[in-house]
């Protein structure tokens, strides 16, 4: 199958690496797919390059990248798509976030090629009613679709390749550095939590319930990895507070999950929750806001839970894992991974392309 893949980004976070690591693993599945980004130096650009540097050695298909040129407006990304669409050719194409969507998906359904949609935030009609199949990665996202007359499939997140190797290659060396940078000793318990500092991942949530829940407490500390346009309030939240560690953006995420002791997600709103997988992958316990993703694919009955904006509740949640003492839990995740749903989205196509 002929497969092509568009998101129009600059940046590289979730719904962008969803997309490079799909592309990548229905090549290695043997399928022949191309990556339609915008920008050829973007950010985008240079992480999907990895992927298909790292995904074009195994398999029997192929995985190319083209580019919309970086000084073209959005509206001249239509004609760029369509040219793009009558040189590849392809059976199906995949698109992810709502520019790609109306600028790539539309033109393809012009052209009689099926168009499909991952859901990477909500379901909106003016953006999605025209696909001819849709991606949804939780069940209430299927529950926004009504009249949707399309073909659609719920099929969850998996668990990163890269991260996973990550996780295995991580040495003690390493992690006792990460604890050493928060100021842990072996007897300190560290919260962490990984994330785009945005307010709907309620980092400043979840600042304020650690240092309501330990107050003068010296031997817990607080990790916040990622970056983003929180990073300062955060950091003016926390109030020179030594036991709080803003740690900005990191090439490697994996030796920081098992530098926890407790992986935290506050989030107030959260389509699935790809940094809880990861922490899950890494034996973490989990303290978690009841939010869309996580609520429903985190079955695990040892997981701590606080509702959305509940910051007295998230503030007990973190006094009671930290009671629980130092622990690292196992959890069944033998349906998270790509190959899974890489033949999930498979069969959707298969539906939309036999119409």
């Amino acid at each position: 199958m002929k497969i092509l893949h568009a998101v129009l980004s600059q940046g590289f976070y979730g719904s962008e690496r969803y997309c490079a690591e799909l592309a990548a693993e229905q090549a290695r599945s043997g399928h022949d797919v191309e990556v339609l980004i915008h920008d050829a130096w973007s950010d985008c650009a240079r992480e999907m390059r990895k992927v298909v540097a790292q995904a074009n050695p195994v398999g029997a298909g192929t995985l190319a990248l083209a580019a919309i040129p970086r000084w073209m407006p959005p509206a001249l990304h239509r004609p760029m798509a369509r040219r793009a669409l009558r040189r590849f050719r392809p059976d199906v194409v995949h698109t992810h976030l709502n520019p790609a969507a109306r600028r790539v998906g539309r033109e393809a359904r012009r052209l009689g090629i099926p168009h499909v949609a991952t859901l990477h935030i909500a379901y909106e009609a003016r953006e999605h009613a025209d696909a001819d199949g849709l991606v949804c990665v939780g069940g209430w996202q299927y529950a926004m679709l009504g009249g949707f007359g399309g073909e659609s499939a719920i099929v969850h997140n998996w668990l990163p390749r890269a991260v996973s190797e990550a996780l295995g290659a991580a040495t003690r060396p390493q992690i006792d550095a990460l604890r050493e940078r928060c100021g842990a000793g072996g007897d300190t318990f560290v919260f962490g939590s990984v994330g785009r500092l945005l307010p709907e991942k309620g980092m400043d949530a979840l600042v304020r319930a650690f240092r309501a829940a330990f107050p003068q407490d010296a031997g817990v500390r607080l990790a916040i990895v990622g970056d983003g346009p929180q990073a300062g309030d955060l950091a003016q939240l926390a109030g020179g507070d030594p036991r709080i560690v803003l740690a900005g953006a990191q090439d490697n995420v994996a030796p920081w999950y098992l530098a926890f002791d407790a992986f935290v997600s506050a989030a107030r709103f959260e389509p699935f929750g790809l940094a809880i997988l990861e922490a899950m992958a890494a034996e973490c316990p989990l303290v978690l806001t009841r939010t869309e993703g996580p609520n429903e694919f985190v079955q695990d009955k040892r997981a701590l839970w606080a509702e959305p904006g509940d910051d007295a509740a998230l503030a007990a949640q973190l006094i009671e894992a930290r009671g629980r003492g130092f622990q690292r839990y196992r959890y069944d995740l033998k349906n998270f991974t790509a190959e899974r749903a890489a033949r999930a989205i498979e069969a959707l196509y298969r539906r939309v392309t036999a119409g």
